[in-house]
C-alpha cells in the first residue's frame, strides 16, 4: 500500500483526504468559501498524487500541490498555498527543540557555565553557545554513527568536544616552544623575531599559547618551560652584566655574548659588584616576566565567548642555575597571586615534574624547590605533579627534557 514519508523518517498509510482538504483551506482563505469547483480542483490533485505508484515524501507531495496549482488557472491560491506552507515551516523550526536551545543560548536564559572559563552571559558566550548547539546537531545528525548518536543521547557516552567534532580540529597538544622563541615565526598578519631576552620571551610564550589556542579546542601546554627559559636568562643575564662593567667599572666589555657560559661562570666572578648586579636585575627581570604570563593569561580572552585558553606549564626538573632561578620564579609568582587582591592564577596550569635524584628527597639539587612547590600548592591549588619515573615514561634519556613526560594541568597525573 502507498505510504507517505513523514520528516522524521516514519512512514504512514496514503490518505488523499489530507491533501484535499489542505487545497480547500487555501481556496478558503482567499475565496471565503469551498465552492464545487475548489473541490473538483482539489479532488483532481489528490488523485493525481494518488496514482504515483511509489510512496512520497510530504515535501514531495506538496511541491506537486504547489505545481499543479500554478499550472492551473489558481495561481492566487498557489500563492496562498506556497505562503501557508512557508509560514507552517518557520513555526515548526521555531517550536524544534533545536531551535528552543538556541534561543535558550542566545537569550542566557538557563545559563550553566558548563566551563569555568566562559562566561554564558556575555555577548561572545551567548553567540559562542548558540553556535555550539548548532554544530553538535551536525554532528550528531550527519557525521556520528546512529548508535553512538544514540547511545551519546542517551548518555550511554559521552562526545568530548562534540562542537567541535565536525571541524575535525586537533585537541590538546604542546607547542614547541624551544624552537619557535630561538627561530621565531609567522602569524596570519605578520611574523615576530625570535626572543632576545628573558622578558620578551615570556611575553611570547603567552603570546604563542592564544595564538594556538584560536586554532583548536582543548588545551595547550609548555612540556619543560624551565628549560627553554635557560638561553632567555642568559642572554638578559648578558646584558645586565654588560651595562654593569660600564656603569659601576666604567670598562667596556670585550666579549661578544656566549650561549655556551653559564650565568654562574668563573669569568662573571671576576667582578663581584657587576655579577651582583647583573644577578639581582636579572632575577628583577624575569620575576616580572613571569608576573606578566600570569597577568596575560589570567586577563586576556583570546576565545569567543570571553574565554581563557586553556594553557599548562611542565617544570621542576632543570637543575642549571638559570633554569631553577626560572622554577623559583614561576612558584613563588604563583604564591603571589595576581591583580590588586592576589587572586590565585587559574593559568597557566602549573605542574611540577617530580624526578628521582632531582627533586624528591632532601640532598637532591632540586628538593628546595619542591618544597616551594608544595607551599604554592597549599596555597593556590597549583602546581599539580607528575611523577616522570612512572612506568609508562620508561627508558627516558635523562639528558633530553623532551622525552620527559609532561601533561595538561586538567588530565594531571598524581604524584606515585
Amino acid at each position: 500500500m502507498k505510504k507517505v514519508i513523514k520528516r522524521d523518517g516514519r512512514k504512514e498509510l496514503f490518505d488523499k483526504e489530507k491533501i484535499v482538504r489542505a487545497v480547500e483551506l487555501s481556496f478558503e482563505d482567499v475565496e471565503n468559501e469551498i465552492s464545487e469547483k475548489a473541490h473538483l480542483k482539489a479532488r483532481e490533485i489528490a488523485n493525481y498524487v494518488s496514482n504515483i505508484e511509489k510512496d512520497l515524501s510530504v515535501e514531495e507531495i506538496q511541491d506537486i500541490v504547489e505545481e499543479k496549482l500554478m499550472a492551473s488557472n489558481y495561481k492566487n491560491i498557489a500563492r496562498n498555498f506556497i505562503t501557508y506552507r512557508y509560514e507552517r515551516t518557520k513555526e515548526r523550526e521555531r517550536n524544534s527543540q533545536f531551535m528552543r536551545d538556541v534561543s535558550e543560548k542566545l537569550a542566557a536564559s538557563n545559563v550553566q557555565n558548563q566551563n569555568a572559563n566562559v562566561d554564558e552571559h556575555s555577548f561572545g558566550g551567548r553567540m559562542g553557545e548558540a553556535r555550539n548547539s548548532l554544530m553538535k546537531k551536525i554532528a550528531l545528525d550527519y557525521i556520528v554513527s546512529d548508535m553512538s548518536r544514540e547511545n551519546h543521547l542517551n548518555n550511554e557516552i559521552y562526545i568530548h568536544d562534540l562542537d567541535s567534532y565536525a571541524v575535525g580540529m586537533h585537541n590538546c597538544l604542546t607547542i614547541p616552544f624551544d624552537k619557535l622563541l630561538k627561530e621565531g615565526f609567522n602569524t596570519r598578519q605578520t611574523d615576530v623575531r625570535p626572543a632576545r631576552s628573558i622578558n620578551t620571551a615570556f611575553q611570547l610564550v603567552a603570546v604563542l599559547f592564544q595564538l594556538q589556542s584560536l586554532q583548536q579546542f582543548g588545551g595547550v601546554s609548555a612540556s619543560h618551560l624551565d628549560w627553554t627559559m635557560v638561553p632567555y636568562v642568559k642572554i638578559s643575564f648578558f646584558k645586565h652584566y654588560r651595562d654593569g662593567m660600564n656603569y659601576i667599572e666604567e670598562m667596556e666589555l670585550s666579549e661578544d655574548y656566549n650561549e655556551k657560559l653559564s650565568i654562574d661562570d668563573e669569568k662573571y666572578h671576576k667582578f663581584p659588584k657587576v655579577y651582583k648586579y647583573a644577578l639581582d636585575k636579572t632575577e628583577k627581570e624575569l620575576m616580572q616576566a613571569v608576573q606578566g604570563m600570569y597577568h596575560n593569561l589570567n586577563t586576556l580572552q583570546s576565545r569567543s565567548g570571553n574565554q581563557l585558553p586553556f594553557t599548562s606549564i611542565n617544570y621542576g626538573t632543570c637543575t642549571l642555575p638559570e633554569g631553577r632561578m626560572v622554577i623559583k620564579a614561576l612558584l613563588e609568582g604563583s604564591i603571589e597571586g595576581v591583580g590588586k587582591v592576589r587572586k590565585t592564577p587559574i593559568f597557566p596550569c602549573g605542574i611540577f615534574q617530580c624526578m628521582i635524584g632531582v627533586n624528591r628527597k632532601p640532598g637532591d639539587p632540586n628538593y628546595d624547590l619542591f618544597q616551594l612547590a608544595l607551599k604554592s600548592t597549599s596555597k593556590r591549588l597549583y602546581p599539580n605533579y607528575v611523577n616522570v619515573d612512572w612506568s609508562v615514561n620508561a627508558g627516558y634519556d635523562k639528558n633530553d627534557p623532551k622525552t620527559y613526560v609532561s601533561t595538561m594541568g586538567k588530565c594531571k597525573l598524581q604524584l606515585i
